[in-house]
């Protein structure tokens, strides 16, 4: 079944009495205040050539656990060749003291034939691995991400691992705290020489690069980055959830746990010449504009569109022969919310300085408040198993939007929204329903604008009772 929602602020209790209507408005602010730890991380890589325009002042460290400075370039020579501005030493001394750690990522797109040449046996790789050893303790990073775009052959395959494993014993001499991170690709067109059973024992976490599964070597236009792939989409390259199922599976047997997973989110867009989603494209030309920019669009004739099944948004030009791939809070929100589900180890962003707007990161800011919130509940108390209440959408609103549900088996529900006063201002629904999805929507026209809350109490009926209570929060624009 297709599924919509798209919210600001969830809550998550199994608790079922009257009274928690009340407590949960306030456990809402207080979640919200919750801290990331290790086990759900916000890695943001910090692009260097981009750096103007997010200077390490402007940087929301307080959103993020871990910052990835892209990116160095491995020589034959074992030295390592760093773009324009890297070190950065503001920016990782600002890091460290709001508790952030910074690492130096390795390599990048392309960056398969220097790593190739760098690593051909153990005395090349010594070199390498003294040099980023160098590097860290020099200016006091905290360890390495690998971003070798991609092993070709089983012969690289070897070297990759053997690098990664030499270098996890010199740390473990040097400094143990240094961390050992690698970006890999989201399918096995990419993915297929990581020898991911033996190189799982080295590495604290893989970045997975969730994105660009459409682009210029594409015939129809499609999603950059769809949380699922619809059955009939013709390009069939994969998704998030696909690349999360692939790499499991890949790990069967190995200490892979999903915890290992860090889903990878771009902030970017692309822009096909096409009259619509999986299109034939008249011709491969895209761009990868800014979140700005996608914003700036929809103020200059574009139109919005929500693709339910994938979970993201597109838009399409007023002459409909354009279209545009993005991500917005709506769909950032979505997949912080199936990593916590799936109990990845968190979420990668590429990169940090490509969804400023006005002044403000609503995209980091999304991903930071959904994962606090989730995490502080998530910890102390789990859902019913089966039931959800779906962030709404659109969000914010004028004057209608959509609430889902799903039950797993027959219950008595009650789904109705309040005020921020927490005053009862209308009932959706009160009645048994069977076991499914459903949709509810809320009219809002006669309403002021501002602040709603839609609670859900379900009472499974027949299944011993249990209960479940869940918020939305909803955002009425007038």
């Amino acid at each position: 079944m297709t599924i919509i929602y798209a919210s600001l602020v969830r809550v998550r209790s199994l608790l079922v009495s009257q009274w928690w209507i009340m407590a949960g408005f306030l456990f809402l602010v207080v979640a919200s205040e919750g801290v990331c730890d290790s086990g759900n991380r916000i890695v943001g890589y910090y692009a260097s050539w981009n750096s103007a325009n997010l200077p390490y002042d402007k940087i929301e460290y307080s959103n993020l656990t871990d910052i990835l400075v892209a990116f160095g370039t491995p020589n034959s020579d074992g030295t390592i060749t760093y773009d324009s501005g890297i070190p950065f030493p503001q920016m990782v001394e600002s890091a460290h003291a709001a508790g952030v750690r910074v690492l130096i990522s390795i390599g990048g797109a392309g960056s398969g034939p220097s790593f190739s040449a760098a690593t051909t046996d153990s005395v090349q790789r010594a070199k390498l691995i003294s040099n980023i050893i160098g590097f860290l303790e020099q200016n006091h990073y905290d360890g390495v991400d690998v971003d070798w775009e991609t092993p070709t052959n089983s012969t690289e395959t070897l070297q990759l691992t053997d690098f990664i494993r030499e270098m996890r014993g010199q740390f473990n001499q040097t400094d143990s705290s240094w961390l050992i991170t690698m970006a890999i690709p989201a399918s096995d067109y990419g993915g297929k020489h990581f020898d991911i059973v033996n190189l799982i024992s080295y590495v604290d976490w893989l970045n997975v690069m969730c994105y660009d599964f459409v682009g210029t070597w594409t015939s129809y236009s499609g999603h950059n980055s769809p949380l699922y792939m619809l059955p009939s989409d013709p390009n069939q390259a994969g998704s998030d959830s696909n690349a999360v199922v692939y790499w499991i599976s890949r790990g069967q047997g190995t200490p892979l746990q999903n915890n290992k997973l860090v889903l990878g989110i771009p902030f970017y867009s692309v822009k096909f010449n096409a009259p619509g989603l999986y299109k034939k494209v008249s011709n491969n030309v895209t761009s990868n504009p800014y979140y700005a920019d996608d914003m700036d669009s929809l103020s200059s004739g574009w139109t919005y569109h929500w693709d339910s099944y994938s979970s993201v948004p597109y838009l399409l030009n007023k002459d409909v022969t354009e279209f545009i791939t993005f991500e917005d809070t709506n769909s950032v929100r979505l997949k912080v919310q199936f990593a916590v589900r799936q109990n990845l180890g968190g979420v990668m962003i590429w990169e940090l300085s490509q969804g400023l707007y006005n002044g403000r990161q609503p995209l980091l800011e999304t991903i930071s408040s959904t994962m606090k919130s989730l995490t502080a509940v998530e910890a102390t108390t789990r859902l019913a198993s089966g039931y959800h209440l779906y962030d709404n959408y659109p969000n914010p609103f004028n004057p209608a939007t959509t609430i889902r549900f799903v039950l797993p088996s027959r219950s008595n529900v009650s789904l109705i929204i309040y005020d921020a006063l927490g005053r009862e201002v209308r009932e959706l629904t009160k009645s048994s329903l069977q076991a499914g999805s459903y949709d509810c929507v809320w009219d809002a026209s006669r309403f002021a604008g501002g602040v709603y809350l839609c609670r859900i109490e379900a009472q499974t009926l027949g299944g011993g009772g249990r209960g479940f209570v869940d918020v939305v929060k909803l955002l009425l624009l007038k």
